[in-house]
């Protein structure tokens, strides 16, 4: 099915909903939930999971009476594989229409000193073959969960726009990269984030040399002490809230409501566990990664894990239905639920006071040149930190591919200093019940005042 068509049936399927949600939903105090998926006031009319928004370098303005001082930009990887596999698996993916050369090359040692250039190929042997697993992943040329020559693209694009805000528009950035004094760069150690960054950066200052010395340091943490996502391997509290969180009345009745769906799927998908019963986490991610690329939903002839018949083929209709199911989930986990802020103190809480700390050893000089600190990460990066801000249904919905927040701190005149946050091209818009400060300017003593109840004292002593 063409992706145009897939639209068109999706909004449809969310229009109807969303109108039964207006005449059913039940009133809560923090959140248009209601027990079911049904009761939440959807505005996705323009909502893509395929591609974020921009920033508009044509439409965007600075700050009146102001001075621009730091850039902080978080950013969710572009467009990928899927990092969950259903059996016999016939997709083909392809990602080598974009090569990543690579080079050793001694710290401190002359530029000649390298081993050559080497390049990484993904090979998926033959199926059924005399030395191969078989039907244990797709055809082509990916790995699981690889960054796309689309998620390139995106990246690339979107460092287009950050050059034409920045370098352009206001010269707060250099137009070459000279150095690396002014730039600071922060990635998961997954080859998908890393190669987000890479091409972000190469189209925020194109052409650039490609020498040890001119290298752009990336900065990667052990996934064992990883806190840009929550890190369940360091802190086990962080399961533990989840599951409470997941048992409660409200997400049981949800799972209930949705249950047939989730059956006829997994049955069709050929997996079970609670991976599968549990969370809407995988049947996103195979469906939508499916969908931005116009491939065939999955089909099996198989019955369900319950033994009952089941349909041969995923539609449009589960997709989409799945797409509000994850958001549901999302949201009710990171921001909805009474637990979600002690929830969100450990997922996200140790990264809120790195970008804190590093904003205030800038205002106490400590930072030398910096102007912009990229953080490249996951979904799992950026829904946590706009749950911290309250940010609103709209800007709740699950982070598309290469979602882009910035936090751009400004001084003015008088010598006060405001924080701009910028989602997806937009002044991030908050909860109306919530709206604890103008995100457009917000005062820095007023924006860490609220951000400091989610940044832990302790991280370790939290998570004991």
């Amino acid at each position: 099915m063409g992706a145009r068509t897939f639209n068109s049936v999706a909004l449809a399927v969310v229009a109807f909903a969303a109108a039964a949600a207006a005449a059913n939903a039940s009133p809560a105090s923090s959140s248009s939930f209601g027990v079911g998926v049904a009761a939440y006031a959807f505005d996705d009319a323009a909502y893509s999971y395929c591609d974020a928004d921009h920033p508009d370098d044509q439409a965007y303005k600075a700050v009146p009476d102001a001075k621009l001082e730091l850039v902080q930009m978080v950013v969710r990887h572009g467009d990928r594989t899927p990092v969950h596999l259903i059996p016999n698996d016939n997709t083909t993916w392809t990602c080598d229409g974009v090569a990543e050369n690579i080079y050793l090359n001694g710290a401190g040692q002359p530029e000649t000193n390298t081993t050559g250039a080497f390049r990484q190929l993904i090979e998926i042997p033959s199926w059924n073959g005399k030395y191969g697993y078989a039907n244990q992943v797709w055809r082509g040329t990916c790995d699981v969960g690889q960054l796309t020559d689309k998620g390139k693209s995106q990246h690339r694009m979107l460092g287009s726009k950050i050059r034409g805000i920045y370098v352009d528009k206001l010269g707060f950035l250099p137009a070459q990269l000279n150095g690396t004094d002014e730039l600071y760069v922060r990635t998961t150690n997954v080859w998908r984030t890393k190669n987000s960054a890479e091409s972000l950066l190469g189209a925020l200052w194109p052409k650039r040399d490609i020498t040890p010395q001119t290298a752009i340091p990336f900065h990667t943490y052990p996934r064992e002490i990883e806190t840009m996502y929550g890190n369940t391997g360091a802190c086990g509290k962080i399961k533990t809230l989840a599951s409470k969180i997941t048992d409660s009345e409200q997400f049981q009745a949800f799972l209930k409501d949705q249950g047939p769906l989730m059956a006829k799927l997994s049955g069709i998908f050929g997996v079970s566990g609670s991976d599968w019963d549990n969370t809407w986490d995988g049947y996103i991610d195979i469906l939508q990664a499916r969908h931005c690329h116009d491939i065939a939903l999955p089909c099996s002839d198989r019955a369900s894990i319950s033994g009952k018949a089941t349909p041969k083929c995923a539609t449009a209709e589960d997709s989409a239905q799945v797409l509000r199911n994850s958001h549901y989930e999302y949201v009710f986990k990171f921001r909805d639920h009474p637990l979600s802020h002690n929830y969100l103190r450990l997922v996200i809480g140790s990264l809120l006071g790195t970008l804190k700390d590093q904003v205030q050893e800038h205002i106490a000089g400590k930072t030398g040149n910096l102007k912009f600190a990229l953080y490249s990460g996951h979904d799992s990066t950026v829904a946590p930190l706009l749950a911290v801000l309250q940010a609103s249904n709209r800007n709740m919905l699950w982070p598309p591919y290469a979602s882009n927040l910035l936090f751009e701190l400004w001084k003015k005149s008088d010598g006060s200093r405001v924080v701009r946050v910028i989602y997806n091209g937009q002044v991030l818009k908050l909860q109306p019940e919530f709206e604890w400060c103008d995100l457009n300017a917000c005062p820095l003593d007023t924006f860490y005042k609220h951000l400091d109840e989610y940044i832990p004292d302790n991280i370790a002593t939290e998570c004991a």
